[in-house]
């Protein structure tokens, strides 16, 4: 009877675009190997991930919504999706989730024998529940080994199993092994566990009885539906008219592009679909190019424009080449280079206003903070820009910095003159990589991270348009001043700061002073720390100082030109 030849794809509900790409492929490795638009809604992406080529059972796919709400899970829903790696990669994945901050419980042990399994449980950004599962079987299938910072012995194997949440369970089994050909495999506490085929990883599905703990609620961070493959029209056909028998109303078969699908829910509430394995995903574009460019249906295509300049901008994740740019940069105490030296979180701009739309705020948290620390500072001092945000890669205690200090206020010279050339390097890397604005880069930093930029203004002089230096200190005393000339600085600091005293901030206002920066000191009446006012000030700098930089700067670029145009005229 069996048709049905395992797990095709899962399909969920995402908010924020830029941060589930940096998830499923910067994080988890998978190759993003469709970029298109929900059928139904085209205002809207459609993002495919999967290995190289998208093979069923290894396509985790997503509507990422900006500003969905949280769903919730419950009774009704796909609630877990089981990712497949060799057992020998488990301890792989507990140091790269450690080193990205995703809070994870396990490894834990599940089931004997030769199905025992090793399993590490974790969400995304948006609630979503996810496994890593450690299986022998997961060799059999096919990974992708062109994700930065994942070998491909580590690397996911597509999927293991679904765990899917019913209220009461009999109606679902039935559906499951009368009407899509599974079969049960093991039982342990209110939990069934269902294969196909083989039974390997890909086959599984787990089916829980939760009893009355309510229905789950449609939104981001849940599942909208799971996908079963099926070999070819003529198999779909098949099941879906055993689909018609059990008096379940399937769809029709519909043309998605990159396979035919049929849709139908079953009594537990969850909505199931069945997806032929062709054409796959190579239909519209060769494989060495998949999810680069976005990809519409016929019907949208007349309409490219305007569809293409609602969606968000969106940038892919470092390739394996970008990443070895500042490969020899890392040190015992570094995390992985395999983010162009940092890990770090890049925002592209949303404005299109020239000032937001061509600035990139660098921003360089204080010790103990992180990459996402600083980004509603960013936000809030220049809403629409884009924003690099890198992690420092130096540990006191647990707590990351961008350089080591000896002491309170004592900083280890050698090491922070290396760690101001990386940063360098990584602001170099980033333009190339994420096509910035070569001169639109304005350094935003706090405490430990405004004195690592105030490091960059005075040895690397060029690489900053403009720098936002919030409770600094001066990091060192040059022997030579740098031509910062008509490079902007705006210092906030605090009149009783006990960690930078006031003198401190005046020293590093007339260094800067002194190679020609223009420089703006805000005073605040507290201590270490930013305040409202403090924001508000640098914000009005930014937009003020800032674009009457831009302004002087074109105005000298047309004069210089004129006066060429001019000689070239009296030569001739």
């Amino acid at each position: 009877m069996t048709e049905v030849l395992g797990i095709h794809h899962v399909t969920a509900i995402a908010s924020d675009p830029q941060r589930n790409l940096d998830f499923y492929a910067g994080l988890l490795g998978l190759r993003l190997v469709k970029r298109t638009v929900n059928f139904d809604d085209p205002q809207t992406y459609h993002f495919y991930f999967g290995d190289e080529v998208g093979t069923p059972g290894s396509i985790m796919t997503f509507f990422p919504w900006p500003g969905a709400r949280r769903g919730r899970q419950g009774s009704g829903q796909v609630a877990i999706t089981s990712f497949a790696v060799v057992p020998g990669a488990i301890g792989f994945w507990v140091e790269r989730l450690l080193r990205y901050n995703v809070k994870y419980e396990g490894p834990t042990r599940r089931g004997s024998g030769a199905e025992a399994e090793q399993v590490i449980a974790f969400t995304d950004h948006d609630g979503l529940m996810l496994e890593i599962v450690g299986h022998p079987g997961a060799e059999a299938r096919p990974a992708w080994g062109g994700a930065s910072g994942i070998p491909r012995e580590h690397a996911i194997h597509g999927f293991h199993a679904v765990t899917v949440w019913v209220e009461r369970a009999e109606a679902s089994e039935r559906v499951l092994v009368e009407t899509l050909g599974f079969r049960a495999l093991r039982e342990e506490g209110t939990t069934k566990r269902y294969t196909i085929g083989n039974g390997g990883p890909g086959t599984i599905v787990n089916l829980r009885e939760m009893g009355d703990v309510g229905h789950g609620v449609s939104g981001a961070g849940t599942v909208h539906h799971v996908a079963f493959a099926v070999a070819d029209n003529a198999s779909e056909l098949a099941v879906r008219e055993r689909v018609v028998r059990a008096h379940l109303n399937p769809t029709p078969v519909i043309d998605r592009n990159y396979f035919n699908s049929v849709y139908f829910r079953e009594p537990g509430g969850i909505l199931y679909e069945l997806a032929t394995n062709p054409p796959g995903f190579a239909a519209d574009e060769a494989v060495e190019h998949l999810g680069e460019s976005l990809k519409l249906p016929p019907q949208y295509e007349p309409h490219r424009a305007e569809i293409e300049a609602v969606l968000p901008r969106i940038h892919l994740p470092v390739s394996r080449a970008e990443a070895s740019i500042l490969a020899e940069t890392t040190g015992p105490e570094d995390v992985s280079g395999d983010a162009l030296g940092f890990v770090h979180r890049y925002i592209p701009p949303s404005a299109s206003g020239e000032l937001a739309g061509s600035t990139t705020l660098l921003l360089l948290h204080g010790t103990g903070g992180d990459e996402s620390d600083l980004l509603p500072l960013g936000r809030a001092l220049l809403p629409g820009a884009g924003m690099l945000s890198p992690r420092g890669k130096v540990l006191e205690q647990g707590a990351p910095r961008f350089f080591r200090r000896l002491a309170e206020g004592v900083f280890d010279q050698a090491d922070l003159a290396r760690r101001t050339e990386e940063l360098g390097e990584l602001v170099t890397a980033a333009i190339r990589t994420y096509g910035l604005e070569p001169d639109g880069v304005v350094a935003v930093g706090f405490s430990n991270g405004a004195n690592i930029a105030a490091s960059l203004l005075l040895r690397s002089p060029g690489v900053l348009r403009g720098a936002v230096l919030l409770s600094p200190m001066v990091p060192f005393e040059p022997d030579r001043l740098p031509d910062l000339a008509g490079t902007a600085v705006f210092i906030g600091a605090g009149r009783s700061d006990q960690m930078v005293p006031q003198a401190q901030t005046e020293r590093l206002a007339e260094l800067l002073r002194e190679a020609g920066a223009d420089v703006t000191v805000h005073w605040e009446p507290g201590g270490h720390g930013v305040t409202k006012g403090e924001v508000d000030a640098a914000a009005h700098w930014i937009a003020h100082c800032l674009a009457a930089q831009g302004t002087r700067e074109q105005e000298a670029a047309s004069a210089a030109s004129s006066e060429a145009h001019r000689r070239e005229g009296t030569r001739a």
